[in-house]
């Protein structure tokens, strides 16, 4: 069997990192609405979108997320018809211990690189999340 290319590494190593959190499946929603709060307003079918799926299920998630007391959801200023979507402080808290077990990990895997290395990864990484923003 031949070495993976360098995609489908990367695509190998998201899909078996995506199935082994511990943390509850809120962290997926919350975190897609805190990545978006730059903007205005942030509704379900922003979450929709950043997420790829369709409106309903953006709306469970959204919906459970909230009965958790990790998002809130108020009429749109722009158009009453629309919800926008919030993290609550309880929400913050859950991405804070999502973040410190995702920087855990990433430091146990990488405890024999030098720093140089790690930083080299982390610059390089972030310059394939900017890239594929831009690609949508």
């Amino acid at each position: 069997m031949t070495e993976p290319g360098p995609g489908e590494a990367v695509f190998q190593f998201v899909r078996h990192w995506a199935r082994r959190t511990n943390a509850p499946a809120d962290v997926l929603v919350v975190e897609a609405v805190h990545a978006l709060s730059a903007r205005d307003e942030v509704t379900v079918n922003d979450v929709a979108t950043e997420l790829g799926v369709d409106q309903s299920g953006a709306s469970r998630m959204v919906t459970r997320a909230v009965d958790q007391g990790y998002l809130a959801t108020h009429p749109s200023p722009a158009d009453a018809r629309r919800r926008t979507v919030t993290v609550t402080g309880a929400g913050s808290d859950l991405l804070a211990a999502a973040h410190r077990w995702q920087e855990e990990v990433f430091a146990t895997m990488t405890d024999s690189w030098t720093a140089a290395e790690r930083a080299a990864f982390h610059r390089a990484t972030l310059h394939l999340l900017t890239r594929s923003r831009s690609l949508g």
